[in-house]
């Protein structure tokens, strides 16, 4: 929800801005849009304003590569995902899950819980059976398991 909201916020400021931009030079064709008797005098102004572009462009790109999840190891797998759905079947509360292969034959285990479950019981599943099954599925029974338990506020 969290890059939806902030791409949404970021898209209409630039749609703003270009839109006041393409607005001031039809009103004055050939005039500069951009007064610059603003940094005269201040030999600072344009080398603080060039750092601050640099970087809130460097956290921008560095805000959508994460986004796009090249930042993410390992790989997806569909057999692990289904066989710890199946695992947590009848659990209330339950939100989503993930099952990731890491490149050393580890697994990662990412279950997201909402408010009204209980942790105890997710817990308790995940290390009587669910886990196991998930090895199994995955064909790597000696695999060494990471289990991120996520609950959201609302």
């Amino acid at each position: 929800m969290g890059n939806r909201a902030g791409l949404c916020l970021v898209g209409l400021a630039l749609v703003a801005g270009g839109a006041g931009l393409l607005a001031a030079a039809r009103r004055r064709p050939g005039a500069a849009l951009i007064d610059g008797s603003v940094v005269e005098g201040r030999p600072w102004a344009l080398p603080l304003l060039a750092g601050a572009a640099m970087l809130l462009a460097l956290v921008a790109t560095r805000w959508l590569v994460l986004a796009l999840g090249w930042g993410r190891v390992g790989s997806r797998t569909g057999a692990g995902i289904a066989m710890l759905g199946v695992a947590l079947k009848g659990v209330d509360g339950i939100g989503r899950i993930s099952v990731r292969l890491v490149r050393d034959g580890r697994l990662r285990v990412s279950v997201s819980l909402q408010r009204s479950a209980d942790p105890r019981q997710v817990i308790r599943r995940l290390d009587e059976s669910a886990i196991s099954r998930v090895r199994r599925a995955v064909g790597r029974d000696d695999a060494l398991a990471v289990v991120r338990l996520h609950v959201r506020r609302r």
